[in-house]
């Protein structure tokens, strides 16, 4: 047997150090995967849709009474595109206001929850320009959820743009430090 030969047959340092820094790699970009598509801890909101200020993640189910993030969904980006730009970015943050099994009505101008009217459904944003509406009447399916914000009766919200998707919820959020509790 030659020298050569032996160390064929003979496991090289360097070649297994190579695979555990190559498996290490690899469990890191995972890990730094899963981190980064989880939804952030704390959020700022400057809107009037809900108090100004920051919120902090919960660990809670996204249900009716509960303040959400979500990804913006598609039916708001004709409106948004032009004027909430931000919001392909962003995250936005409304409070749940019908879920699965609720009934909700939008219809002449008005926004119907469970039979409750729960305010209006306006034409225009404070700059007059004209908002999207969602229209119908419909009980919820089982991923179904209605964001509203009854602070202003411009948010934009599912009054615009629709329904949302619960696999569109990055998480519950609840208030830090908020500016106010009052509407605008």
């Amino acid at each position: 047997m030659t020298a050569s030969s032996v160390s064929a047959l003979t496991p090289q340092p360097h070649i297994a150090g190579w695979g555990r820094v190559a498996g290490l790699s690899i469990g890191v970009a995972i890990a730094l995967s899963a981190l980064l598509a989880t939804a952030p801890q704390v959020l700022i909101n400057t809107t009037a849709s809900e108090p100004e200020g920051l919120y902090r993640r919960i660990d809670a189910a996204a249900a009716v009474g509960r303040l959400v993030a979500f990804k913006a969904p598609a039916a708001a980006f004709p409106y948004a595109d032009a004027h909430l730009a931000y919001l392909r970015r962003v995250p936005m943050l409304k409070t749940v206001a019908a879920g699965p099994g609720d009934q909700v009505c939008a219809r002449d101008g008005r926004l119907v929850i469970a039979g409750r009217d729960r305010g209006p459904i306006v034409r225009a944003d404070r700059e007059g320009r004209a908002l999207p509406h969602w229209k119908g009447c419909r009980r919820l399916g089982a991923s179904e959820l209605f964001v509203f914000s009854d602070r202003v009766p411009n948010s934009f919200d599912s009054r615009y743009f629709g329904l949302i998707d619960r696999q569109d919820v990055l998480g519950v959020y609840a208030p830090l430090v908020v500016a106010s509790q009052g509407g605008q």
